[in-house]
C-alpha cells in the first residue's frame, strides 16, 4: 500500500489485529537503538566533519527508508508510518551530508574526484530496485529488504577500519546498530519462524557487528590495522 492510499482509510495508532504487544515492543525497541545510532552519526558529522557510516550503506539506507515510507508503507500503525518518515528525514540529513564528507571514505583516487556522480548514481539505482522489491517480493514491513541492506552495512562496516587514520569510527554506533537490528531480527524470526532466509540474514549480521565491535575494540586499545599510528575513536 502506498501512502497516498494509507491516507485515505482511518488507521488505527497501532495494528493489534496483526501483531502483538511484544512485538510491537521489541520493533519499537530497535528502532529507538537505530535513532541512537543517527542521533549518534549526525553529532560526528557536525563535530567531526566525518560519518559513522559506509558512504554505500548510507545510498542503500536512504533508498529504502524513500521506498519504505512512501510505496511500501508499514502496517504497524500510524505510529509507525510517523516514525518512518522521521527516520528519512534523518536519513536525508546524512545522505546529504555524503557529498560534503563522503570523499574520506574513499581511497582510490579516481573514485574520490568523482564521488558526487557516483553518489547520484547509487541512489537512484537504490530507490529504483528496492521500492520495486518491495512491492514485488518483500512480506508487510518490508524486513526482507532491510535485512538484505543490514548485511551489506554489517560486512561494508568492517572496510572503515581499514582507511589510514579514519575518524568516523563510533562504538555508539556499533553497538546500537548491533542491538537495533538484532531486537528486530529477533522479532521477525519469531513472527515468521519458517523464513528461513530472513532469519540466516539476521543471524549473519550479527556475526558481522559482533566483529566490528571487536575491531573497535582493537582501535580504541592503539591497534592500527593499516599503519604503527594509534586512532582515536568516539566512545
Amino acid at each position: 500500500m502506498t501512502i497516498f492510499e494509507y491516507i485515505q482509510e482511518p488507521q488505527p495508532w497501532i495494528n493489534l489485529n496483526y501483531y502483538t504487544w511484544w512485538q510491537v515492543a521489541m520493533f519499537f525497541t530497535g528502532a529507538l537503538l537505530w535513532l541512537v545510532c543517527y542521533v549518534d552519526t549526525i553529532i560526528d558529522i557536525r563535530k567531526k566533519k566525518t560519518l559513522n557510516i559506509p558512504i554505500g550503506c548510507v545510498v542503500t539506507n536512504f533508498g529504502w527508508e524513500i521506498s519504505a515510507a512512501i510505496f511500501f508503507v508499514p502496517n504497524m500503525g500510524k505510529l509507525l508510518v510517523i516514525a518512518y518518515w522521521a527516520w528519512m528525514l534523518f536519513d536525508l540529513y546524512i545522505f546529504l551530508s555524503t557529498f560534503k564528507y563522503g570523499y574520506k571514505q574513499v581511497m582510490n583516487e579516481f573514485f574520490r574526484k568523482r564521488i558526487h556522480f557516483y553518489l547520484i548514481i547509487g541512489i537512484i539505482v537504490s530507490f529504483a530496485t528496492q521500492a520495486t522489491f518491495m512491492v514485488q517480493y518483500d512480506i508487510p514491513m518490508a524486513p526482507i529488504s532491510a535485512e538484505i541492506i543490514n548485511l551489506y552495512m554489517s560486512v561494508a562496516f568492517l572496510y572503515l577500519v581499514i582507511i589510514p587514520g579514519y575518524q568516523g569510527l563510533s562504538l555508539i554506533t556499533a553497538w546500537s546498530k548491533f542491538f537495533g537490528t538484532g531486537i528486530v531480527s529477533l522479532m521477525f524470526a519469531l513472527k515468521y519462524p519458517q523464513n528461513y532466509f530472513l532469519i540466516s540474514i539476521g543471524i549473519a549480521c550479527a556475526v558481522f557487528d559482533v566483529i566490528y565491535i571487536f575491531l573497535l575494540h582493537k582501535k580504541k586499545k592503539g591497534i592500527d590495522f593499516e599503519s604503527n599510528h594509534s586512532v582515536t575513536i568516539a566512545v
